[in-house]
């Protein structure tokens, strides 16, 4: 994965989610933004950062039980 330097990363500080929005739309990408996110800290900087794309699947109770999930270092807890 590309690390995100410094110098794009205040360049996309000043980019509006509506402006960055429309510009992915243009180029295809339908849909890609969290619906009702709200910040921790209204009056803080934005935030801007790599992100993780995650495919969540449900755990089948018959192949694990609850404690495979106890284990802080299982995949899907680490994700989380």
């Amino acid at each position: 994965m590309t690390i995100l330097n410094e110098t794009i990363r205040a360049k996309l500080k000043t980019v509006s989610t509506a402006t960055l929005a429309t510009a992915l739309y243009k180029r295809g990408f339908r849909q890609q933004f969290i619906q009702n996110v709200q910040p921790l800290h209204p009056l803080k900087e934005s935030m801007v950062g790599e992100a993780y794309t995650l495919r969540y699947m449900p755990a089948r109770e018959d192949l694990n039980g609850l404690a495979v999930f106890r284990d802080r270092a299982h995949p899907q807890r680490k994700a989380v």
